[in-house]
């Protein structure tokens, strides 16, 4: 409630600030200079970046918005990279607020009720996916452990995201209850919490690896504590734990079909990935692109370059943390973690080389590794070397972000 807390007070007073916060390269929001919902200032203070495509998806019924909204021809792909299940969410949180359904017109503002309804369904998700990583820590080390990981994932610079319109908050809640109902061998409802995690993001479908991971653990477990036996393997395993996993990837296949059904391509949010300049690469381009084009302009460095340059140093950090971390993960987390940083270092943003900043969006990308935070988590100085800058960037970003500047 007190990260919460601060994050109005932002919203109501960073606009006011004699400091200019947002981006002095003038990288703003394209909502700032275009329609916006005047009835509501304060709201239109969080309606910034991928919140205005979130929006305008939730707001146009059957179709989504997927086949009315373009920006550029650049861009004809772009609303496919937003998978359906966050606007699915809020579109049903405003189906109880008066006027909130109105649908968005072409190049116009939602109606605030829209960005309420948004707001609400980010912050009720992040509120569950809260109690489920108490729960969660709390179970696999104790009460202060789950205290300090509730309090870095709600004081991190870019948790503004877990209430702004995005879809982070929805599928941390997804991913917190998998790890959740796999720690406690409750296969089905893990499945299914992957299920709707590769609806929210297409990471989701990574689910799939700690889940055959921890049924591995334990066919090899009963395995060892049986008799010898000339039976093959594949006699001993236990279908109603291994079917489960083929549902993790529903969420993902839904989405194709209804992009084949309606539009009679089910790549479309593929196509849209390279519409935003994502391209596939190997694990340590988009680090060394990252890096080596920022300091091209050392002493003279652009904001696209300190921008770049942030996001690759973000990177590098946690990286770093993942090997000392590496030894206290179970073998579900580890796998997690490795199909994690494969996803976000091979999808690097390398399409348009002049653009330094390959690995964009990377402090946002890292809220999802969860293993990592857990194992901050376990450390009372750990978690006091991380929440001291971290407080500071936070009201940073926070001034930022309402002002219309780029975080992540």
């Amino acid at each position: 409630m007190l990260s919460r807390l601060l994050l109005l007070g932002l919203t109501l007073s960073a606009p006011r600030w004699t400091r200019a916060i947002p981006d002095p390269g003038n990288f703003l929001s394209p909502t700032l200079s275009g329609a916006r919902p005047a009835a509501a200032p304060a709201l239109a203070r969080w309606y910034q970046w991928d919140a205005a495509w979130y929006l305008r998806i939730a707001g146009n019924g059957p179709q989504m918005g997927y086949s009315t909204y373009t920006e550029n021809k650049k861009h004809a792909f772009g609303p496919f990279a937003f998978f359906p299940l966050y606007p699915l969410s809020v579109r049903a949180v405003a189906a109880v607020i008066p006027g909130a359904e109105a649908t968005v017109p072409v190049g116009g503002a939602p109606a605030a009720g829209l960005i309420v309804a948004s707001l609400i369904a980010s912050n009720l998700a992040f509120v569950l996916a809260l109690v489920a990583l108490y729960l969660f820590a709390g179970a696999r080390a104790g009460p202060a452990v789950a205290r300090r990981a509730v309090l870095l994932l709600c004081v991190f610079p870019t948790t503004i995201f877990f209430s702004a319109s995005y879809s982070e908050s929805l599928f941390l809640l997804w991913l917190v209850g998998f790890f959740l109902a796999l720690d406690r061998r409750w296969f089905v409802v893990a499945a299914l919490c992957g299920a709707l995690a590769s609806a929210t993001r297409s990471l989701g479908v990574a689910l799939a690896a700690p889940y055959l991971l921890a049924y591995w653990q334990d066919w090899r477990a009963a395995r060892r504590s049986e008799a010898p036996s000339v039976k093959p393997f594949w006699r001993d395993v236990d279908l109603r734990a291994l079917a489960p996993v083929v549902l993790i990837p529903l969420g993902l296949i839904a989405y194709m079909v209804y992009q084949w059904a309606s539009f009679g391509d089910p790549l479309l949010f593929q196509k849209a990935e390279k519409a935003w300049s994502r391209s596939f690469a190997l694990p340590w381009v988009g680090l060394v692109d990252g890096i080596s084009w920022s300091l091209r302009g050392w002493g003279h460095m652009t904001q696209p370059q300190w921008r770049g340059l942030v996001d690759a140093l973000y990177a590098v950090l946690f990286l770093a943390l993942c090997v000392p971390a590496w030894r206290s993960m179970d073998r579900p987390a580890r796998a997690y973690a490795v199909v994690f940083w494969l996803y976000v270092l091979c999808t690097p943003q390398i399409s348009n080389p002049k653009y330094p900043d390959t690995l964009i969006s990377m402090p946002r990308f890292l809220l999802m590794l969860l293993p990592l935070w857990l194992w901050l988590a376990r450390s009372r100085a750990r978690t006091l070397l991380m929440l001291a800058p971290s407080a500071v960037l936070l009201v940073l970003y926070g001034a930022r972000w309402v002002n219309g500047g780029w975080i992540g």
